[in-house]
């Protein structure tokens, strides 16, 4: 049973001894129940759970920096959807204000749709709407309708909440899909009435919550990285640049075919789609009003508080003033750091290299279609549908990172992307590494340090700064490299000698295909 949540709304009151009693009952519930023995997520407001902590430290972090207000469900600590909850004990009724205890499935919704969920939309009162919804933000404010409506009659719980706890619970068990099918179908047939609109499979269960939009698109992938199966190459049954097949083959008979006759893909890459997503955010009467603060709120003096305040932002409303006319387009920042989504799971992650180009693919293909064409979307805070369009206008990841997306190797005497061929760095005679020196060629050119010997490496600096290259000059430079095979089959895969191109290149990346 899970301790009660009503010290959480303690948490402006820090120094009441009753807030540290129940730190150190949660604690014990969320060590216990995650059988974690040294760190767990901390779920300060510093924190935010995206932070594992000792015992001690996050004791320290939820007196000093309080509880997240709003994290009721504590699945990151081990709480399973159903699981009872403890009453309010005697004497807190004095001391917690404000108790809540909400449905844990709109707790999760929430983490989906923040601050929407709860505030649907009548689509039929056309009375209040300036312009009709379009079909996709009918079928979204449908589907959050349907949150309320029975399972059947006289059930206290819908369809939607019931499967939603059903497949979480399969998640956290590790449920195979035919268990999980067993399951629905004994449900079905012999616990709920005939008029039950439930489904009794899996795979039906998936397509009653799709619309929430957690679902994704399955593209087979070749397993040296070759190459998609989608498109043009739906049909194939072999990488057509390595040879290797598209399935799985069972080493025991050398058949392709598991149990049921049906082929599994031997690499299978799961993508969410942007659209969907982007659009919803202008389907919420409180996100969608957010989406364009930066044009309808923000007081330009000078200081930088968000994105549209820097020089890249700026810049791109200069270059392309049509898309800068509109407020509600988007700007998107991709960050590349590989993660692993749930904890409970044993499978790593692990870095593409270079061939994350063949994985990008679908993005760059959604990317270009939404600054070519855009979205038709409903904006619920005007009451208009608009043409949605969307540019990516940031990259965020670390310097190995930077290599694998940006295709200029940052190793080596010619590691900065930046300088390019005019690097400037020196091998280390003793260690073997390179250091990356010539600083003073950024200085002004009567500047005294360029002429100062004795304090540098005994020259002087006579250097202009490196020449900042142009777009043109950059796609001359990786021409050559436009249909190199990217793939983790050595005999396919080509060999790039830097010091024959005098240049880092590894590949030509794949964002140089996008349009701006």
């Amino acid at each position: 049973m899970a301790p009660s949540k009503q010290w959480m709304q303690l948490v402006d009151d820090r120094l009441n001894e009753a807030y540290f009693i129940r730190v150190e009952i949660f604690l014990n519930y969320a060590f216990q129940r995650t059988g974690e023995m040294y760190e767990i997520r901390c779920p300060c407001v510093k924190c935010c759970n995206t932070t594992l902590g000792t015992r001690e430290t996050i004791r320290t972090h939820l007196k000093v920096y309080g509880i997240i207000k709003n994290y009721t469900f504590w699945y990151h600590h081990g709480k399973v959807l159903g699981e009872p909850e403890s009453q309010c004990e005697d004497g807190d009724d004095n001391e917690v204000e404000n108790c809540k205890n909400e449905d844990e499935i709109r707790e999760i919704l929430r983490d989906f749709y923040p601050n929407h969920y709860g505030h649907t939309l009548d689509v039929d009162c056309d009375d209040s709407l300036e312009e009709e919804p379009n079909v996709e933000a009918k079928k979204f404010y449908s589907l959050l309708g349907d949150f309320e409506k029975p399972m059947y009659q006289g059930s206290k719980i819908s369809k939607l909440s019931t499967l939603i706890k059903l497949i979480h619970i399969k998640s956290m068990g590790r449920w195979s899909n035919e268990s999980f099918s067993m399951l629905l179908k004994m449900l079905k047939e012999e616990l709920l009435p005939d008029e039950a609109d439930f489904p009794n499979t899996h795979y039906g269960a998936k397509k009653v919550i799709r619309n929430l939009g957690l679902s994704y698109e399955r593209i087979d992938a070749c397993r040296n990285d070759c190459m998609l199966y989608w498109k043009e190459d739906t049909l194939l049954d072999s990488c057509k640049i390595c040879g290797e097949s598209r399935w799985k083959v069972d080493k025991r008979n050398g058949e392709s075919k598991n149990k049921k006759g049906k082929k599994v893909a031997s690499k299978i890459l799961r993508y969410f789609p942007l659209k969907p997503r982007l659009q919803r955010l202008f389907m919420s009467s409180k996100t969608s009003s957010l989406m364009t603060w930066h044009h309808d709120e923000r007081v330009n003096d000078g200081i930088m508080w968000h994105p549209a305040d820097s020089m890249a932002w700026k810049s791109f409303d200069e270059l392309y003033p049509s898309f800068a006319a509109e407020p509600r387009n988007v700007r998107l920042g991709l960050a590349s750091d590989g993660f692993q989504p749930f904890r409970n799971a044993k499978t790593s992650y692990n870095s593409l290299g270079d061939a994350i180009n063949t994985y990008l693919q679908p993005l760059i293909e959604e990317l270009k279609k939404l600054w070519d064409i855009g979205i038709e979307t409903f904006d619920v805070s005007t009451k208009h549908n608009f043409k949605l369009h969307a540019s990516l206008l940031w990259t965020i990841n670390d310097f190995p990172a930077y290599e694998n997306l940006s295709g200029w190797s940052t190793k080596g005497k010619l590691a900065c992307p930046c300088c390019n061929k005019d690097t400037s760095s020196i091998r280390l005679a003793n260690c073997k590494k390179e250091c990356f020196m010539g600083h003073r060629r950024y200085l002004p050119r009567n500047h005294k340090w360029r002429n100062d010997k004795k304090s540098f490496d005994g020259t002087e600096e006579k250097r202009l700064p490196p020449k900042k290259r142009s777009s043109i000059e950059i796609l001359h430079q990786v021409q050559d490299l436009e249909r190199l095979h990217l793939t983790k089959e050595p005999k396919k895969r080509i060999k790039i000698s830097h010091d024959s191109r005098k240049d880092n290149w590894n590949k030509k990346s794949i964002f140089f295909e996008l349009p701006y």
